[in-house]
């Protein structure tokens, strides 16, 4: 029987193809059609009088109540590109047909091979996480909100040409900024505009270069400065590539391609030390008789020489151990590792053991759930934040392997400069956004002043504007009417901020000592204010002058750090250096220091964003839908903060729900599939 059956199918392919030859007008997907999103192409070889309707059903049908649901309706003389939404039930193997205004057949495509992944997708998922709304979170990808924004439209026809030549404005050329230009760009659209209010591509991508340039390696990074790599499962053993923080690296190769691999442009990645056992542990100021306080593995070998620790009551202890009966274990952090996306939809819907991965604080759990007392509460560090955070920082923390790139994090934006001088105009800070109607259509004026103390305020309209700058800044702008939600999170999202102060040595004398500190940022001190030390990871064993992260702090002392001038502030780090490595290091200072408190940066007000309870489960939704025009991108919008990967996360999401709002499905699939194919498997979309 089956050998009867291929030869017919064969044959009844053929038939379909040799009718749609000769019918006027030409149908057909260019694309696989592997989610419930596609276009059809739609030509005319002559023209066809009046309005045509295009069907999908049976290849045999000859009218079109025979179709199993209308794609939309075109005018039948220019070629034209419409949106396909397939209703759930849609089988594969039937044809696209078109007629005329008298119910004639006037073209027909071949079969449709309807892959149907996300069917394949949901079983397949089914079997790993529970796919539920408990928590109430519908939207956890742009792909949903995208096909959404399509199924509430009535399907028609996509005037390609006139969509690639919506003027489009980014607002913001930080890397979520940058990323949203060349997704764009490489999509097809032809009028892109970057504004940026500073004078500098980059953003918090901030490599500071206190003697020479990027290779003669005395710099720091004083906004991000690594890249995790890999994880190992501590269970199985098995090394995992962090699948999320890829994008920085698939990004990196794109734009060395994209520069023909120019020296002078290229963005190399080398090993990042995160940790070092010759690290420095400086507690109540003691120090061996070497004159240098312990080390890391000293103290490892020898406990006596670390600080003593006071013994924990009963009850904070038992407290620690019912909150974490109710966290993931290590197969959490796999699941992360593998893919951060699906760790995300699976946190905020089954958190918790089911009480929902955003509703509770840290501090709330603790003690109206599980009836900790406020001391057992504070010393087990119970905030106003949610376990969310802790949980991914932790996995990224527990890296085994890290990468930075050679020369300085300002390598990567600077090797946009090709692409996107000529639409880039700098030193323009947006402070009003209005919505428009010109002609007829909706636009988005965007507004700015020469100076501060003007009056007169220059306008440009656009189509779209991308705004990538983060809400610190947007909370201040004159803004239209949004809708709440929205309007709460630009008002009320929580940042976090961060002080740095990098201090210059004419040697790298901490690479000499007998237990040399090769990179990391193991050293801690008990010194107020001080935080994170760290060491330069490239260079190692070179000569001339090299660059120390002295102080890294964040939170509440970056806001203290403020109310310091920078002499004092960066004199007081000296001094606390000085004090832990000894008189050396004071005679071996340059001189040359650079000091960056983000909350004192005009551009940023903040350094990253740390929603407090509810927050991110309220406003993440809020992020993949379309304001008359305005879509907000920025590592603020992302399921992960801090990290130049969910700036770039950010830019795609944001790219790819514009090119849906205009009709454009095949552009957006070719994206996902290019920089974002595993968003899919969250959403069961494609």
């Amino acid at each position: 029987m089956a050998g009867r059956l291929l030869p017919l199918l064969v044959a009844g392919a053929s038939t379909v193809a040799a009718l749609s030859n000769n019918l006027p007008v030409k149908l057909e997907t260019r694309t696989a059609v592997t989610s419930r999103l596609a276009n059809v192409h739609v030509d005319f070889a002559r023209v066809v009088g009046g309005e045509v309707l295009v069907t999908y059903g049976s290849c045999t049908s000859t009218s079109p109540d025979q179709a199993h649901h209308v794609l939309g309706k075109t005018e039948g003389g220019s070629a034209t590109r419409l949106v396909w939404v397939l209703p759930e039930d849609t089988d594969s193997d039937g044809c696209i047909s078109a007629w005329d205004s008298s119910n004639v057949l006037v073209g027909r495509s071949e079969p449709q091979l309807l892959h149907q992944r996300h069917k394949r997708r949901a079983e397949k998922r089914a079997v790993g996480i529970a796919m539920n709304n408990a928590t109430g979170i519908d939207t956890l990808g742009p792909w949903f909100e995208g096909v959404e924004l399509l199924k509430n439209r009535e399907p028609g026809p996509v005037d390609v040409k006139a969509a690639k030549a919506k003027e489009v404005a980014i607002v913001g050329a930080g890397m979520s900024g940058l990323m949203s230009y060349l997704v764009l760009s490489q999509a097809g659209m032809k009028n892109i505009k970057i504004i940026e209010a500073g004078g500098r591509l980059g953003g918090r991508v901030h490599t500071e270069y206190l003697t020479g340039g990027p290779f003669n390696y005395s710099y720091q990074e004083m906004g991000p400065m690594r890249f995790p790599w890999t994880y190992t499962d501590p269970t199985t053993k098995e090394t995992l590539n962090i699948s999320d923080h890829q994008l920085v690296y698939q990004l990196a190769e794109e734009l060395n391609s994209l520069n023909k691999h120019s020296k002078n442009l290229s963005v190399d990645f080398i090993p990042w030390i995160q940790s070092n056992p010759n690290g420095l542990v400086y507690k109540n100021g003691f120090k061996l008789p070497s004159g240098l306080p312990p080390t890391v593995a000293q103290i490892s070998a020898n406990p006596a020489y670390g600080a003593p620790t006071r013994p924990l009551d009963n009850s904070t202890l038992a407290l620690a151990a019912a909150v974490q009966s109710y966290l993931p274990g290590p197969e959490f952090n796999v699941e992360m590792a593998r893919n951060m996306f699906k760790a995300h939809k699976d946190w905020q819907a089954n958190g918790l053991k089911g009480l929902g991965g955003d509703v509770w604080s840290e501090f709330a759990f603790m003690v109206n759930y599980l009836g900790g007392s406020l001391n057992d509460t504070d010393v087990n560090g119970g905030g106003s934040e949610t376990f969310w955070d802790a949980m991914y920082e932790t996995m990224y923390f527990s890296a085994g392997t890290w990468k930075t790139i050679d020369g300085g994090l300002n390598r990567l934006p600077l090797a946009f400069h090709p692409l996107v001088d000529k639409v880039t105009s700098m030193n323009k800070k947006i402070e009003r956004v209005q919505f428009a109607t010109q002609n007829g259509k909706k636009k988005v004026n965007l507004q700015w002043r020469d100076d501060f103390k003007s009056q007169k305020f220059h306008t440009e309209s656009y189509d779209y504007a991308v705004i990538t700058a983060p809400f610190t800044i947007v909370r201040k702008w004159r803004l239209p009417q949004l809708p709440t939600t929205i309007s709460n999170a630009i008002k009320n999202l929580n940042y976090v901020s961060a002080c740095k102060v990098a201090l210059e040595f004419s040697e790298r004398f901490w690479e000499h000592y007998d237990n040399p500190i090769v990179g990391g940022c193991s050293t801690t001190t008990d010194i107020p204010g001080i935080a994170s030390i760290c060491y330069p990871s490239y260079n190692i064993n070179g000569s001339g002058p090299a660059t120390m992260l002295a102080s890294y702090s964040s939170g509440d002392w970056a806001e203290r750090w403020v109310a310091s001038n920078e002499t004092e502030h960066v004199q007081y780090v000296l001094d606390a250096m000085v004090e832990i490595h000894g008189d050396k290091a004071r005679k071996l200072y340059t001189g040359k220091f650079n000091r960056r408190c983000w909350l004192l940066d005009p551009l940023t007000s903040g350094d990253w964003a740390s929603p407090t309870v509810g927050q991110h489960r309220l406003y993440i939704p809020e992020y993949f839908k379309t304001y008359d025009g305005l879509i907000f991108v920025g590592e603020h919008t992302s399921y992960t903060h801090a990290w130049i990967a969910s700036a770039l996360e950010s830019g795609i999401r944001g790219s790819v729900q514009l090119l849906l709002e205009l009709g454009l499905v095949d552009e957006a699939k070719a994206t996902v599939e290019k920089w974002m194919a595993r968003w899919i498997d969250i959403l069961g979309v494609g």
